[in-house]
């Protein structure tokens, strides 16, 4: 598998002033480095550099950042091949260090990676799923890593209980990638850096060290789905809290360091729409005075890619969505943010039992034709098992979220005491703190991240994003019992239906069927493998008795007309 790795030349050592030229390949990150000549008090704040790159009517303006003492840096990825030119435009036209203009001569890049292959995710309008540069429809399966910044980077770490590996951090995201994981997801808890004041040389420290895992993450063709700047609590706590400009730079500083690499923001943990400060005395942010929203504003005239925007959602249940103290898409305070694209769902359907799809269903006829995501439910071996683990995943997409965030004990937040003390009940089984007492080492080998893949391999067999939620409607399926399933179709071309009942072999019937022979596989998601493909023609009413499950457990029944 190719990596990559190194493949962005970093021009660290061109100090001349004047013309510079250099090769790069497209969408693959690079920098230029300016040497100041002048000595400034607070350089974060003092003065601005952007690079503004041409080719042809094409145009990206970059901002550079301060990267310590009297280094400035321009890290960018060019979206096309060609020979482009640049210039720099400074706030301190006096500081000749900073006074630079050249050539870069891009080629197309010619490597394995689907994400440079392709060109960076975006969205576009009422399309709702992500999809690469060139349209390509992108496959979101995320592994959730809030405080990633604590993973060990040199080593194998406390917790790799006698695993042979180089290194805690790569060995995970070189794994999920074998996987078939396609996003990183991550916040800022851990981060080395404290912006209570100022961003300082101590902080510029900590950002360095998030920059070589933003680059490895990179490099193995994953898009990192990332809340790196603040966390809420950080936010509310610094005593520039009140500076908007200052809020504002730190978001410009947020797109000037990280923009080249292929990122989705996350705007921060649980931020839309109040960081759940309406409860008790807990009132340093509203819905309405929420200052993450200037933060998306930084992002999102800063960044050149214009990389889609969300706020991370609080819980979403009917009791603290729709008139209480969670959120859903209908009550988020990012509606009319511009730049924001994508809701980051957190969502936890229970059990076994029928699935209340409310809250997806909120989202797909209110969600402004933005792409809906299952960011974080709950967690591989701490509020659930894995077969609730597995099941999030297929209601997410057969409910029109198209994308899944998955986490595991020890891997969500490293060395974590987040409830591992208590018996956890999802509806199904109970987790308890002997089943919670997993290390890492253990659990990114748990049996789920694998199903995970097979998931992902069933979809992409299909145009899955074609697939429209049906909300358990009866006018495409009628359960013999209770509703214990989720059904996506493109009409009646391609059906999927996930049946998840607890010691049910039930079904039930198609309905409004074409006048067509179809098709008929079951697929085992705990394995991934196939059934015999068999045909049926709908009776004169158009329906079709679905036989019974293989057996209690759950299954996937993919049907198709014959064309």
């Amino acid at each position: 598998m190719c990596f990559e790795r190194g493949c962005g030349r970093i021009l660290s050592d061109l100090k001349m002033k004047g013309e510079r030229t250099m090769k790069v390949k497209t969408w693959l990150a690079n920098e230029i480095e300016f040497v100041s000549e002048k000595h400034y008090d607070n350089p974060f704040e003092d003065v601005d550099i952007d690079v503004v790159f041409t080719l042809g009517r094409k145009k990206m303006t970059v901002p550079a950042f301060w990267d310590g003492g009297d280094i400035w840096r321009v890290r960018f990825a060019l979206p096309a091949a060609g020979k482009w030119k640049y210039e720099t435009k400074t706030t301190d036209a006096s500081n000749k260090g900073f006074i630079a203009s050249g050539t870069v001569e891009c080629v197309p890049y010619d490597g394995e990676l689907e994400i440079y292959k392709h060109g960076f995710v975006k969205t576009v309008p009422n399309v709702r799923y992500f999809m690469y540069n060139d349209g390509t429809p992108f496959f979101y399966l995320g592994d959730t890593h809030w405080n990633f910044a604590c993973e060990e980077f040199d080593s194998a770490g406390e917790h790799a209980d006698g695993l042979e590996c180089d290194s805690h951090f790569k060995y995970i995201v070189d794994k999920r990638v074998q996987q078939g994981f396609s996003v990183y997801q991550s916040e800022p808890i851990g981060a080395k850096y404290n912006l209570s004041r100022g961003l300082d040389e101590k902080a510029v420290e900590g950002f360095r060290d998030l920059d070589r895992r933003f680059k490895y993450i990179a490099d193995a063709g994953l898009v990192h789905a990332n809340a790196q700047l603040l966390f809420p609590r950080e936010l509310c706590a610094i005593e520039r809290y009140d500076d908007k400009k200052y809020i504002y730079r730190l978001a410009r500083y947020w797109a000037a360091r990280y923009s080249a690499y292929p990122v989705l923001w996350t705007l921060g943990q649980e931020v839309d729409n109040d960081f759940y400060f309406n409860r008790g005395d807990q009132k340093r942010f509203t819905k309405e005075t929420n200052p993450f929203k200037l933060i998306a504003a930084g992002l999102y005239e800063n960044d050149p890619h214009r990389h889609p925007i969300t706020g991370h959602m609080e819980s979403c249940s009917l009791w603290t969505g729709f008139d209480g103290e969670g959120t859903c898409v209908s009550t988020s305070s990012f509606r009319e943010v511009e730049g924001h694209t994508w809701y980051g769902y957190q969502w936890s359907p229970w059990g076994t039992g029928p699935i209340d799809p409310e809250f997806a269903r909120d989202g797909w006829v209110n969600g402004q034709g933005k792409v809906l995501i299952l960011y974080e439910s709950r967690y591989d071996y701490l509020w659930t098992g894995h077969f609730g683990a597995r099941k999030q995943g297929w209601l997410a997409y057969l409910n029109g979220l198209y994308g899944y965030g998955y986490g595991a004990i020890d891997i969500w937040l490293y060395k974590s005491k987040y409830d591992v003390d208590k018996t956890s009940n999802d509806g199904f089984e109970e987790i308890t703190p002997e089943f919670k007492a997993k290390h890492w080492a253990e659990s990114v080998e748990f049996e789920t991240a694998y199903q995970m893949g097979y998931m992902k391999d069933f979809f992409m067999n299909l145009e899955w994003w074609k697939l429209i939620p049906r909300f358990n409607s009866p006018a495409f399926f009628i359960a013999e019992k209770e509703n214990f399933y989720s059904l996506a179709s493109d009409e009646r071309n391609t059906i999927v239906i996930y049946f998840f009942g607890k010691d049910k072999f039930e079904t039930g019937m198609l309905t409004n069927l074409d006048d067509a022979t179809y098709s008929y596989q079951w697929f085992n998601p705990r394995t991934g493998v196939y059934s015999e493909k068999r045909t049926f023609v709908p009776d004169v009413h158009r329906t079709y008795k679905v036989e019974t499950k293989p057996d209690k457990l759950d299954w996937v029944l993919l049907v198709k007309k014959v064309k």
